[in-house]
């Protein structure tokens, strides 16, 4: 299985449901809040600043979270998803 990683924000409404959605569907994940700490906030900002598909996010003034990464590089808005299936074996 991929190595998934949620950035997320203790601050933000859509985040929780996403949360939900994969502990419900079993997929293991790696959860960084960016609102925990300065290094998860530096760490989420490294690959946000750097890639294209937050290009069209920081135009709408818009912060990018929630936001699952694979090991990959892939990006994917978990709210767009209408399943978890990839993540899965």
């Amino acid at each position: 299985m991929k190595k998934i990683i949620l950035f997320s924000s203790g601050k933000c409404p859509d985040c929780p449901p996403v949360i939900e959605r994969l502990n419900k569907e079993n997929i293991d994940y790696e959860n960084v809040d960016i609102t925990e700490s300065m290094a998860n906030l530096k760490r989420f900002l490294k690959v946000r600043d750097y890639n294209s598909y937050f290009d069209e996010i920081k135009e709408g003034n818009r912060v990018g979270v929630p936001t699952l990464m694979d090991e990959d590089g892939n990006f994917y808005n978990p709210e767009e998803m209408n399943t978890f299936d990839i993540f899965k074996n």
